[in-house]
């Protein structure tokens, strides 16, 4: 590990190590990938601009982020499925927040709301949610979130359906059959729908199934009646 120094290089070692149902899950993107290049060519289009003759002997890279006070202006996103690349998955990626920043989980890690609670205690957490069909799952998911002293929900809005993602579809994606949706405790569908797929991408046919496409400022509205917490839209 001592050798992987920047981001690409643990992108290569990625592409050498994860198995290609996973590794085509995390760097994939939908359809043509056209919005995916044009991400990374919008990202690369930023430059730091150098001052010169400027004290910096004492500098700092603080701000804050909901009134927390954070040591970077970077959070950690949320990611699903985080076991599929290494076994401690999403609880690791959390502990990596005690550098100072906010980590986010999502509804569909395999690590649970509680167990990042207990082994990411220090860390400011977030929590990434969907409005489900059901709206008893989401409820029960935010009373959770609160009981675990998460800090702020983060609303995905911006998912009625997922894209296709060609690579997903290629690879019949479905999430190994050691892995769990951690959030979902029960052997329903909720929770195992994920490790199966009819033909084509288990993620897909997931959120078809269980996630609400008819998400409006209505949805937005009964969430703030619910919780105390802040909400992020996302």
């Amino acid at each position: 590990m001592k050798t992987l120094v920047s981001v690409s290089d643990y992108e290569t070692e990625a592409h050498r190590i994860l198995p290609q149902n996973a590794l085509d899950y995390y760097r994939s993107g939908a359809m043509q990938e056209v919005t995916l290049q044009e991400n990374k060519e919008a990202f690369n289009g930023w430059y730091i601009r150098p001052r010169v003759l400027r004290d910096v002997s004492k500098s700092s890279l603080s701000t804050t982020i909901l009134g927390h006070k954070v040591s970077v202006p970077y959070g950690i996103a949320p990611t699903a499925m985080q076991r599929m690349a290494h076994p401690d998955g999403e609880i690791a990626n959390a502990r990596a927040g005690k550098i100072g920043t906010a980590f986010t989980l999502s509804t569909i890690a395999t690590s649970s709301i509680e167990e990042i609670a207990e082994y990411a205690p220090d860390t400011l957490r977030f929590f990434q949610l969907y409005i489900y069909k059901d709206r008893e799952v989401t409820a029960s998911l935010v009373r959770r979130a609160e009981a675990a002293n998460f800090s702020a929900l983060v609303l995905t809005v911006d998912a009625p359906s997922f894209g296709l993602r060609r690579a997903d579809i290629r690879n019949k994606f479905a999430l190994p059959p050691h892995l769990r949706m951690a959030n979902f405790q029960t052997d329903d569908e909720k929770s195992n729908l994920v490790n199966t797929s009819s033909g084509g991408s288990g993620i897909n046919e997931y959120v078809s199934a269980l996630f609400d496409p008819s998400l409006t400022w209505d949805d937005v509205a009964w969430l703030t009646r619910i919780t105390k917490l802040p909400i992020v839209l996302k």
